[in-house]
């Protein structure tokens, strides 16, 4: 009988070759356990953190949401103040207009009578006049000589015709 050895063989030889792998090789060549653990919770890790930024996202975009809105209500608040604004204007120029024509008529009506110790009622003077005016009627128990309360039933014929 005839004995053959594969060890002969030269196909023989580099299959037993590439079939025999020391423990390090197969531990160089394929993940070691450990590798595989340390990626696993890096993995968690990562999607932890990814939750977090998620999460940290929609609070920013819930933020941002709230701020538009308030910014948006504040716009609004805003612009309608702006029209009060206009048509308190208008109104306060409507008034002086009033207010304008309501002094020259005074003037008009006022014009020949004297209070004591002062011009003429005139532009320049108008608020000093009406100052005076205005304490002969709520003083009127200081003015109860007959010359003032001529006085007084003067001024109030003179102003008599003047609508307000």
């Amino acid at each position: 009988y005839l004995f053959f050895s594969l060890s002969g063989c030269p196909r023989a030889t580099f299959a037993g070759k590439k079939g025999k792998l020391s423990g390090d090789e197969i531990l160089n060549t394929k993940f070691k356990t450990s590798d595989v653990l340390e990626n696993d919770e890096e993995i968690k890790q990562l999607n932890k953190e990814i939750s977090e930024l998620n999460e940290s996202n929609s609070e920013m975009e819930a933020a941002m949401v709230k701020l538009q809105s308030q910014i948006s209500t504040m716009e609004k608040n805003l612009k309608n103040i702006e029209e009060e604004n206009k048509i308190i204007e208008e109104q306060n120029e409507a008034l002086f207009l009033e207010l304008s024509g309501l002094s020259q008529a005074l003037i008009q009506s006022l014009a020949n009578i004297r209070l004591p110790h002062m011009d003429p009622i005139s532009e320049q003077n108008f608020d000093a006049y009406v100052n005076t005016l205005t304490d002969m009627y709520t003083n009127q128990e200081c003015y109860q000589n007959p010359e003032n309360k001529d006085l007084l039933e003067s001024i109030k014929q003179a102003v008599k015709g003047i609508q307000v």
